[in-house]
């Protein structure tokens, strides 16, 4: 758990790469085999915040725009708030600060969202280099991630504004707890969310595997997101008896999926998912992009509806 407020004095702790069973800031399946490499960065002190691109300010901007709520930050919160919004540049691309953009630049609505997303990020402990690396991630220009969703299953309509593609493995316990978030949204949002889904099973779970080729299976009649539901409500016993079993419940017929399961065009299309997540270096479960961008903050429906928002009001 985060605490209040650290002091600036603290030595802050990054993790630079992905390596245990649960991250710690976000929870998560993660690779056996990969290595956390932690390093320490002191936390930069700062001066009197500079507005960027504008390096003669005289004195920083102490007063929020308008749609930006402070009243949940106490002094020192608000003291931190205003210190990252005059230092942090426009999300628009302008030589001027982030609050300089929200207030002035009518073209830039996202700057006032990127504020709202400091004032949250402040309010829950986070550093000044912790709030400028989540702002980069949410709203500083990226290349997207190119994914194949050819043969994925989605749900959602073709002509969707925003596209979100989940990396998962059925084994794994936050998987299991992001679909009813992912559900929730694509329901919200109809006809403006799509959802694809890719098969990303882990080293350390022994029966992922089988069950994302049954997954397949069941895809090839029709049927992946009824089956889907089988595998998730059985997580904890996904050996070969249950995966049938699923296949019964959901109705499948159980001639073709035997056939269908134990096919070498299923288990490519599994190790398909898995390589192309690996070669976009994907370390861990459940994974999320929108449009192309991976998705960092919180796996509830609050912190993913404004990601939402956010992508269409651009």
């Amino acid at each position: 758990m985060r605490k209040p407020h650290p002091l600036l004095s603290s030595v802050e702790i990054i993790a630079v790469s992905v390596g245990l069973l649960a991250c710690s800031a976000i929870s998560a399946c993660t690779k056996r085999d990969a290595q956390a490499h932690p390093a320490t960065e002191p936390p930069a002190e700062k001066g009197a915040p500079v507005a960027a691109g504008d390096k003669g300010a005289a004195a920083a901007d102490t007063t929020p725009p308008p749609g930006v709520d402070l009243s949940k930050l106490d002094d020192f919160g608000k003291k931190v708030f205003f210190r990252i919004a005059n230092s942090e540049a426009s999300v628009c691309g302008q030589a001027q600060s982030l609050i300089k953009s929200a207030k002035e630049d009518k073209g830039c609505r996202r700057s006032v969202s990127a504020l709202r997303y400091v004032a949250h990020l402040v309010g829950n402990g986070f550093t000044d280099s912790e709030v400028s690396e989540s702002l980069a991630k949410r709203y500083r220009p990226v290349t997207p991630k190119k994914i194949d969703v050819a043969d994925a299953p989605v749900k959602g309509p073709a002509g969707a504004k925003i596209t979100l593609i989940e990396f998962a493995d059925y084994e794994c316990p936050h998987c299991k707890r992001f679909q009813p978030v992912l559900r929730q949204i694509v329901d919200e949002f109809h006809g403006d969310v799509k959802l694809y889904f890719k098969h990303y099973p882990l080293p350390q779970h022994t029966n992922a595997r089988l069950a994302a080729e049954g997954a397949v299976a069941a895809q090839k009649q029709g049927k992946f997101w009824q089956y889907q539901e089988k595998l998730w409500d059985h997580q904890d016993d996904l050996g070969p008896a249950e995966i049938e079993k699923a296949a019964k419940e959901t109705g499948l017929d159980l001639t073709k999926f035997r056939k269908d399961l134990a096919s070498d065009p299923v288990k490519a299309k599994v190790s398909k998912d898995h390589d192309e997540g690996a070669t976009i270096g994907l370390q861990a479960t459940p994974t999320l992009y929108i449009d192309g961008r991976e998705y960092t903050d919180g796996r509830d429906a609050d912190s993913l509806r404004e990601w939402i928002k956010d992508e269409l009001g651009k």
